[in-house]
């Protein structure tokens, strides 16, 4: 009765979402909306039985392009309901069920990465919404990954934060279950779907999710692969110790694949 009754749940809440952002966010202001998305994505994770900590809040960058880890679809609220932000996600994502409607109503940019002929016009694109927004946010894997691996960082975005000369700002996302080990319910990686995996997270009592905030890593004199490269390492700081704790090895990364997630 109880996983009936929190799918329920869930189901209004993101019901209620919908409705939301088509009816009445049109007449909301820029600082209401992002409050509305904040208290929801709490909601939300409050409902899945996530409970949320913020290591180092006090880094959070007034004006940064925000780069993290991927685990979980979970990962988007739970940096909503940390920082009111804007995402930069892959274009296919804009025609998911759901969450791709939800994504657009909340002002994601969608880019069309794989074209190499569109790149100058991405990136004026990108430049220009970096520059109109406080904080922006984008996933550099590409991909979402098993707990405790890190893929390799795809660094052309990156060429973004330069030329808006805006700095990078590094977080760090892992689940962990009351004793600390990596919950593996919250894995959203290889062949397994959307329903199986919100039944998994929706049958655990609770998880604990964790959000270090790194230091800012300024542009300036850098190049797009450098960036890629100093990110990904600071959030490898902060990932290996868990891994060495929980499972005893730091997992070895593998190639990078296209897959349907932000």
């Amino acid at each position: 009765m109880k996983p009936f009754l929190t799918r329920l749940r869930l189901l209004l809440h993101v019901s209620g979402a919908l409705w939301t952002t088509t009816v009445l966010y049109p007449f909301y202001s820029e600082a209401r909306r992002s409050r509305y998305v904040q208290k929801w994505s709490k909601k939300l994770l409050d409902i899945c039985g996530v409970r949320v900590r913020v290591r180092h809040p006090e880094r959070l960058s007034s004006k940064a392009l925000i780069v993290s880890n991927h685990v979980s679809w979970l990962d988007i609220f739970l940096i909503h309901s940390v920082t009111p932000c804007h995402f930069i996600a892959k274009a296919e994502m804009a025609n998911w069920p759901i969450i791709g409607s939800l994504a657009k109503s909340t002002g994601t940019l969608f880019l069309e990465r794989s074209r190499t002929r569109h790149l100058k016009s991405t990136l004026e694109t990108l430049v220009k919404y970096l520059k109109a927004r406080e904080r922006c946010i984008f996933f550099p894997e590409g991909t979402t990954a098993k707990q405790g691996e890190l893929l390799p960082f795809h660094p052309n975005l990156f060429e973004g934060a330069i030329h808006a000369e805006l700095p990078i700002q590094p977080f760090a996302v892992k689940y962990v279950n009351h004793m600390g080990e990596f919950e593996d319910a919250v894995d959203f990686s290889g062949d397994i779907g959307m329903n199986e995996n919100v039944n998994s997270i929706l049958g655990k009592d609770r998880i604990f999710a964790e959000l270090t905030l790194l230091p800012v890593i300024d542009s300036n004199g850098k190049n797009r692969k450098d960036l890629s490269e100093h990110a990904r390492k600071a959030i490898m700081s902060v990932l290996p110790q868990s891994v060495q704790e929980n499972r005893g090895r730091l997992p070895e990364t593998r190639p990078d694949h296209q897959d349907a997630r932000p």
